[in-house]
This record gives structure tokens, C-alpha cells and sequence, in this order.
């Protein structure tokens, strides 16, 4: 079998494998993605992108989380395949694509890349769960986040807040597939900064793109953000978030932020199905 090219990108720290697989031909199983995202055995990657075509728009954009799950979408994901679009020469520095949220926009912009991602659906505010002592908020941009408000959600130590996590991660309230897990400290009503537990991955990240879209949303549901906003990840990395909320939640969602390019390589695909 010929050797597998892929492209290693990050967004704002968020680590992707890039395939172009627009010709079909590379089929990969469920462990295999697993196997290539593992950081010791593999690639290493919070997540792997299959680039594919597209009757109706520029590319399609697969994700799966580096257990080899398939997920609806991720916000740093979909900049990420925007900017390997456009130097692949797929796209323009405008453009349209296909993902499991449905179709998105992107453009190649002097800050990175901006897409104008999913609604935020199914906001639900102030909500009592078991998992959690503080309220908790919750909503969808294509895949479901659990918000925490906590002004001191900085000063944990990394394994309480993933005791803390995975533990809301699966909490009834967010049904049999639970949620990602956001903890948020409001600076001002423009900016915020906040952590991130991503199920699929089932561990903290240093940022989430659609994670940032359903915080922008019950900030200003809340009275607590006036977008845009900008949200400092826990990488250290800005993202700005525009919406307009809307009584489900949020429309007309922008995220704003980098995508980079870190190295290029290719790999035999059956080292990784025997893994």
C-alpha cells in the first residue's frame, strides 16, 4: 500500500492530522485513528481531519477525536481545514465547505482564519446538576458544552480540574453522549479566559473553538459579554467570537483565530491497523 501524506496543524494549540483524501482512497478504521493521534505510539494529535470533496462546496471536512470517534465538528478543526484548503490550493482565501454541523464559511484573513461556524442551539441556563455545585449552563455549536462560571477556575491544579471534568463530562443532564466541559473566568464584558475538557479526547485541551462560541452565547445571555468577545484559552492563544443571540441560543456565530502549519510527513497505513 502507498505511503499515507498528512499535514500536522494546530489552532490556537488544538492539534489536528490533515488528510487530503479527496480521491477516496484512504479508508481508515476507528482504532487506526486512534493509533495515529496517540502521542506516544503515533502521530500525536488532539484529533484527525479528512479533507474530502464536495458536490456543493469547495471541500468536505471530516472530524474524528483521537479516540477515533467521529464528531459533528470542531470550531479550531474547521479553521484549521480552511487554512490547509487554501494552501493546498483547494480554496480561495474565501470559501465554502461541508461538515457534519452542515455547511460552513471561511475566509484566510491578516489575524488567521475566519469561519462562520454552527448556531448555538438548545441553550439551556442555570442548570442544577449532581456533578457540580455551581449553576451550570449548557448549549450546542455542533457539538454539546457544559459552562461553569469560576473566577478561580485558573488557579486549580490540572488533575482537579480533570477529577472535576470528567466527572460533568457524563453527568445525566447532558444525555448517554455527555459534553465537553468548559470552565470560564469573566474578565470584562468583552473578554473572558477559560479551560477546556473535550470528551473524545477525555482530557483538558488548550483550547476549543466551538467551546468559545457556546461560552460568547451564555455570556450574553447572561448579561455577561457584549460581542464580540475575546476568550484567552488556557494555551495562552485569542480567539474572538462575533454572534447574535437569538431565544435558542445564538445565530450568525463567527470564530476568529490562528491556524498553523507544524510539520508534513506520511505514513504506512497497515503499521496502523496491526496497531
Amino acid at each position: 500500500m502507498a505511503d499515507v501524506r498528512f499535514t500536522k496543524m494546530h489552532g490556537a494549540g488544538n492539534d489536528f492530522i490533515m488528510i487530503d483524501d479527496r480521491r477516496g482512497s484512504c479508508s481508515l478504521s476507528q482504532a487506526a485513528i486512534a493509533a495515529l493521534c496517540s502521542r506516544r505510539r503515533g502521530i500525536g494529535g488532539d484529533g484527525l481531519i479528512i479533507i474530502g470533496p464536495s458536490p456543493v462546496a469547495d471541500f468536505a471536512m471530516r472530524y474524528f477525536n483521537s479516540d477515533g470517534g467521529e464528531a459533528a465538528l470542531c470550531g479550531n478543526g474547521a479553521r484549521c481545514a480552511a487554512a490547509f484548503a487554501h494552501a493546498e490550493g483547494i480554496a480561495g482565501t474565501t470559501m465554502t465547505f461541508e461538515s457534519g454541523a452542515g455547511r460552513m464559511e471561511a475566509a484566510i484573513i491578516d489575524s488567521g482564519v475566519r469561519v462562520e461556524i454552527a448556531d448555538v442551539r438548545d441553550l439551556r441556563l442555570r442548570l442544577k446538576v449532581a456533578a457540580c455545585a455551581q449553576p451550570v449552563h449548557f448549549g450546542v455549536c455542533g457539538v454539546p458544552h457544559a459552562v461553569v462560571i469560576d473566577a478561580a477556575v485558573h488557579a486549580a491544579p490540572r488533575e482537579e480540574f480533570l477529577r472535576f471534568a470528567r466527572k460533568l463530562r457524563s453527568d445525566p443532564a447532558f444525555g448517554e453522549a455527555g459534553a465537553n466541559v468548559n470552565a470560564v473566568a469573566v474578565t470584562d464584558l468583552r473578554r473572558f479566559s477559560y479551560r477546556t475538557f473535550e470528551r473524545g479526547v477525555e482530557d483538558e485541551t488548550d483550547a476549543c473553538g466551538t467551546g468559545s462560541v457556546v461560552i460568547a452565547a451564555v455570556l450574553a445571555h447572561l448579561g455577561l459579554g457584549e460581542p464580540p468577545v475575546r476568550g484567552e484559552t488556557s494555551g495562552g492563544d485569542v480567539l474572538e467570537v462575533d454572534l447574535t443571540k437569538n431565544p435558542r441560543g445564538a445565530e450568525r456565530c463567527l470564530l476568529t483565530g490562528p491556524a498553523a502549519f507544524a510539520f508534513r510527513g506520511a505514513f504506512h497505513l497497515e503499521d496502523y491497523e496491526r496497531s
